[in-house]
Formats: structure tokens, C-alpha cells, sequence
């Protein structure tokens, strides 16, 4: 099993930098090119998601778990407390959430006090689910 971590800042012209690690490791387990950008388009809209929720965060978490040559695990999370910005559900942040979740095989998030602090992707080489 191989792990990666980054600490972004903060700053939606830092998903760049997300979008192109996501790719470069789901290229190197051969996962397909919709594979792929369905795995960037996710961790990208998680992130997005999340700068845009929170008013006082300077650093975004993404870690990378790969288990096996076809599965691989993105956690994108705030670190600390955070004061909401987005308490009342817009249609941007509801269309982030249903993209997550139609290109990833499996979300879960990570919620505290009623507030999406982070999400947990799934996205596995071909979109097949082994022993889950």
C-alpha cells in the first residue's frame, strides 16, 4: 500500500495542482482516461467545495491511498475548526455534491455538527467495485 499526502493552501487556483497529482497517480495504476478524469473532476469539486464552505481556512488536506493497481482512496479535508460560509445549502454547492458523487464509486462524508469537513473518494480502475 502506497500513501500520499498534500497540504494545499486554500485557494481554488491551487486545484491545479490536485487535478494533476490525481492524474498522474491514476496514470500509473492504469486506470483509463475516463477513469481518470472522472478521479480529477471529484477531488477537484471536493476541493472547490470545501474552500468555498468555510471562511477562515488557509490549508487543504488531500491524502492518497493506493491498495492495489485498480483502487484508490482520496481523502480531501479542513483541518481544524472552521467558521461556516455556506450554511444554507446553494444550488452550486448541491451540484458539487451530486458531480462527486456520479464520477466516484463511492463517497462518504465527513460531517461534523450538521457541516461537510471533508469527503472520502473511491474511484477504482474500469468503475468496478471488488469485495466492497
Amino acid at each position: 500500500m502506497d500513501e500520499i499526502s498534500i497540504n494545499l493552501p486554500a485557494k481554488p487556483e491551487y486545484m491545479s495542482v490536485a487535478r494533476l497529482t490525481t492524474a498522474g497517480l491514476a496514470n500509473r495504476l492504469g486506470f483509463t482516461i475516463d477513469d481518470i478524469e472522472d478521479l480529477k473532476v471529484a477531488v477537484s469539486e471536493a476541493g472547490n467545495y470545501l474552500i468555498n464552505q468555510f471562511s477562515d481556512i488557509t490549508v487543504l488536506n488531500i491524502h492518497y491511498r493506493i491498495e492495489s493497481d485498480d483502487r484508490i482512496y482520496v481523502q480531501i479535508k479542513v483541518p481544524g475548526a472552521a467558521a461556516v460560509v455556506n450554511e444554507n445549502k446553494s444550488k452550486e454547492s448541491e451540484l458539487s455534491l451530486f458531480i462527486i458523487e456520479s464520477v466516484a464509486d463511492q463517497v462518504k462524508k465527513e460531517i461534523d455538527r450538521g457541516v461537510i469537513r471533508g469527503f472520502s473518494i473511491l474511484k477504482t480502475g474500469g468503475g468496478n467495485l471488488k469485495n466492497e
